[in-house]
């Protein structure tokens, strides 16, 4: 027979318990947040460059059509190597670098494209073509 009554043992956590739950939650959390923040991040890059592209390759059609003859002469005479293009509500600047190629009359074409105030070039395309360049 026992002197010492039963005591019921205290249900719950215990403070260590409760504070590494705490710890893993916060550590689980803040890493979902920075994958979100990094997920913003690259799609507002893939847009920018989307566009810096699209200004990119609206250049070189220009400069294909030239080639091709589809241009009066006179408007061919205006092309320009740098410029400033609105697409989607925000202004791109965008320059030009033609290029002798190997072969006879053979020319490279390439574009930048990036938003005005930046100072890099977010897009960037190339093109060869067969004919003087104009201008």
């Amino acid at each position: 027979m026992s002197y010492y009554p039963k005591t019921r043992s205290a249900a719950g956590f215990t403070l260590i318990e409760v504070v590494v739950a705490l710890a893993i939650l916060s550590w689980v959390l803040g890493g979902a947040l920075y994958l979100v923040q990094q997920y913003a991040d690259e799609r507002l890059k893939l847009r920018q460059g989307f566009f810096a592209t699209q200004v990119s390759w609206n250049r070189l059609l220009e400069r294909y059509q030239d080639s091709q003859g589809w241009v009066p002469d006179s408007d061919r005479s205006s092309r320009q190597t740098k410029g400033i293009e609105d697409q989607i509500d925000q202004s791109w600047r965008w320059e030009m670098k033609v290029e002798s190629a190997m072969g006879e009359d053979l020319y490279r074409y390439e574009v930048k494209a990036g938003p005005e105030g930046s100072a890099r070039f977010s897009g960037s395309l190339a093109l060869y073509l067969v004919g003087k360049p104009s201008s």
